[in-house]
């Protein structure tokens, strides 16, 4: 065992059980395209059970229940009426579908190219299919608007979950709230004092700029991923220590050169 994996064991406290709550995470899964793009996702034994869209689906795994739905009651509807007119109409709702998500995708990609920021994390989540729900989440409150560990955490809520994504704009909004919030139980001798302070953009924008040094973070779980975030960061290193060739080679590199 290198030195690195035993520091790691040992600052880690593997007695302490990791807790793996279902509820509170979702699976990784891979993408499911929109029935456009591959037709035979609507019968895809994974998938021929999902009629109605619920919150850890991706927008085309929803929009692909919706259709599934649409298709299961037309064959019904046919069976017990024998009329055409339901295959037209379902035809005319898929059809307003397919314009939805062609409308959806074009938003997406607008907004990405918008001023050239983008949002890489949540595209890798969107894209693996991981739910950003906000139920996985903690929820920002006044007291700790950036939903960090708390020493009264340890006591009150032993399961914390991780803070949100503050680059998700809902997010980011209920953080001013708060903030505001806060500054109003901070002054309780002064009833209208966010009104006051908060009253236009140039009061706003001052109050985005002072929020600037706070952040969450890496760690806001309970238990913390110790060992997740040190693999995160220096697992992917090599080291001539650990019997790497090409590590110890290059570490010697700079000594013949310098001869």
């Amino acid at each position: 065992m290198s030195d690195y994996e035993q520091n790691t064991h040992s600052a880690d406290n593997s007695d302490i059980p990791v807790k793996n709550d279902a509820s509170a995470t979702t699976k990784t899964k891979s993408k499911v395209p929109f029935w456009s793009e591959n037709p035979n996702v609507i019968l895809n034994t994974n998938y021929v059970f999902e009629f109605f869209p619920t919150e850890n689906m991706s927008y085309a795994q929803k929009l692909n229940a919706i259709s599934r739905l649409v298709l299961a009651l037309a064959i019904i509807g046919f069976i017990l009426t024998r009329s055409v007119r339901i295959f037209i109409v379902s035809g005319i709702t898929l059809f307003a579908i397919y314009l939805i998500y062609g409308h959806h995708t074009k938003t997406d990609n607008n907004d990405k190219d918008l001023e050239g920021f983008g949002n890489p994390a949540l595209d890798m989540l969107n894209d693996m299919n991981i739910s950003t729900s906000p139920e996985v989440f903690d929820k920002p409150t006044p007291d700790n608007i950036f939903s960090n560990v708390l020493m009264t955490d340890y006591d009150y809520n032993p399961n914390k979950k991780p803070a949100p994504p503050i680059s998700n704009p809902e997010i980011s909004d209920t953080i001013l709230e708060d903030a505001k919030l806060m500054v109003q139980k901070l002054n309780p001798g002064q009833p209208n004092i966010a009104d006051k302070l908060f009253r236009d953009l140039g009061e706003q924008f001052v109050l985005e700029q002072s929020l600037r040094p706070f952040y969450s973070t890496a760690s806001t779980t309970i238990p913390n991923d110790q060992a997740g975030f040190a693999d995160f960061c220096y697992g992917s290193m090599i080291s001539c220590k650990e019997g790497n060739l090409f590590a110890c080679a290059r570490n010697n590199a700079s000594k013949y050169i310098n001869q």
